[in-house]
C-alpha cells in the first residue's frame, strides 16, 4: 500500500517541478525583447516602409489647412495633429499637397500655397533629421534599448527616402505636377517663415 501511494506523490512532485522550471512568455513580448537584443535598424526601417507606411500616411492633413491653422490657431493644430518625442517644443506633422517639379539638380521644390503664411519647400537632395521618423507616430522611444538605436532608425528611414522617393523624383521632367505626402517639423515657440518638407510618397499628376 505504501508503495502505491509513493509513486503518485513522486509523479506530482515532478509535474510541479517541471511547471515551475518552464517560463511561459507571450509571443509578442518575446519578439519585442528579441528585436531589442538583435536590433537591426535597416531591417526595422524596411519592414515599416513595406508594410505600414501607406496606412500611416492616410492621416496626413492638407498643407493649406496646416498653413492656415498654424497662423490662426497653432495650439489646436499641435494638439490635434502634432507628434512629439519626449518633452520638447518640436512637433512633427504629416502633410499632403501639390507642387511642380523644379529644374534638374535643384535641392528643393517650392510648394506654392495661395495666400500662404509660410514658405514651404520639398527637400529633394539632402535628407537628415528625425521628421520622417517622428511624424509617422509609429515609433515609441520606450520600445528601443537606447537613443542611439532610436536615432539609427531615423538614419535608415532617411536612406530609404533617398533611394525610393528622391531618386524617382529626380527622374521627373521639369514642370511636372506632383501630388505628395511628406513630413515636416515646427518649433512651437517660434513662428516659422520657411518650412522644409521631407517627401515620403508622391505621384505625377497629369
Amino acid at each position: 500500500m505504501k508503495k502505491t501511494i509513493f509513486i503518485p506523490v513522486i509523479a506530482l512532485w515532478a509535474v510541479v517541478f517541471l511547471y515551475n522550471s518552464v517560463y511561459f512568455e507571450k509571443l509578442d513580448v518575446k519578439k519585442a525583447k528579441e528585436s531589442i537584443k538583435d536590433f537591426n535598424p535597416e531591417a526595422k526601417a524596411k519592414y515599416f516602409w513595406d508594410n505600414q507606411l501607406d496606412a500611416v500616411l492616410k492621416s496626413a492633413i492638407d498643407l493649406k489647412l496646416f498653413d492656415s491653422q498654424l497662423a490662426d490657431n497653432p495650439e489646436s493644430l499641435i494638439r490635434r495633429h502634432g507628434k512629439a518625442v519626449g518633452i520638447t517644443s518640436t512637433y512633427s506633422f504629416l502633410v499632403k499637397g501639390f507642387a511642380k517639379q523644379a529644374s534638374p539638380g535643384s535641392e528643393q521644390i517650392p510648394v506654392d500655397i495661395p495666400d500662404g503664411h509660410a514658405a514651404y519647400n520639398l527637400q529633394i537632395k539632402y535628407i537628415f533629421g528625425n521628421a520622417a521618423r517622428d511624424a509617422t507616430g509609429y515609433y515609441n522611444i520606450d520600445d528601443f534599448a537606447n537613443t542611439m538605436d532610436f536615432n539609427a532608425l531615423s538614419t535608415e528611414l532617411n536612406k530609404l527616402i533617398l533611394a525610393r522617393v528622391i531618386a524617382r523624383l529626380d527622374s521627373l521632367p521639369s514642370g511636372e505636377n506632383i501630388k505628395f505626402i511628406g513630413a515636416l517639423e515646427i518649433n512651437a515657440e517660434n513662428s516659422p517663415r520657411q518650412i522644409d518638407i521631407v517627401p515620403l510618397k508622391f505621384e505625377a499628376v497629369r
